[in-house]
């Protein structure tokens, strides 16, 4: 029963939660096309200047009106996979979350076909997010020149892929041999997964839109 009610208020939490990575991505095209309008300038013509260094578009930019050549294939590439991961990472964001919802629903309304669906769920999170941990790296690069904001983003995040796979083996470790405590085991598990994907999504966001892009 009081696992019940804990996890009543876990749901209430994750639905406040969920909604601060969703204000993080919202209105990105729009931030983007505002960027690059004051770039350009008023006059028609006129060359844009580079935006923020680091990202992937304006070195190869600058590259290009320098007259350099273009980089080696394998730098190329490994800037493409890095420019995937803002993509990727929206799909285990969303599964782990949808599994966390699934569970809550399965255990307070008493319908256990719904944790048959999460089993497929936490699976596809948990690769998903080996995927997008990945590609995070292509994307930022060896460590050590890390601000502190970059840095709990990178190692969050790699914890969250561990978190993850943790998750998928305890919940089918549950499925196959049933039992309280490998239920606690994997419901613990995924509860303090879903809360760091929620807490390494305002940290992206604060990444991409600056440390006060939720302030009203």
């Amino acid at each position: 029963m009081r696992l019940r009610k804990c996890l009543r208020g876990l749901a209430v939490v994750l639905a406040l939660l969920v909604s601060a990575p969703a204000f993080a991505h919202e209105d990105h095209d729009k931030a983007s096309a505002a960027r690059t309008q004051v770039a350009t300038g008023p006059k028609a013509g006129m060359a844009a200047a580079p935006g923020p260094t680091g990202t992937v578009e304006d070195m190869d930019h600058g590259a290009r009106m320098a007259g350099a050549a273009p980089a080696p294939m394998p730098r190329r590439l490994y800037r493409w996979f890095g420019a995937m991961h803002p993509a990727a990472v929206h799909f285990p964001i969303a599964l782990f979350l949808v599994a966390a919802v699934l569970e809550i629903a399965a255990l307070t309304l008493g319908r256990p076909v719904l944790t048959q669906g999460a089993r497929v769920i936490i699976a596809l999170a948990a690769l998903s997010a080996v995927v997008a941990v990945m590609l995070g790296w292509f994307a930022m690069g060896p460590p050590g020149k890390d601000d502190a904001t970059h840095a709990y983003h990178r190692w969050l995040g790699t914890s969250i892929a561990a978190l993850g796979l943790l998750s998928w083996w305890a919940k089918e470790h549950w499925v196959r041999n049933p039992g309280r405590g490998r239920e606690l085991v994997y419901i613990s598990l995924l509860t303090i997964t879903a809360a760091a994907v929620v807490l390494n999504g305002l940290l992206g966001g604060m990444l991409t839109h600056g440390l006060r892009h939720l302030m009203l």
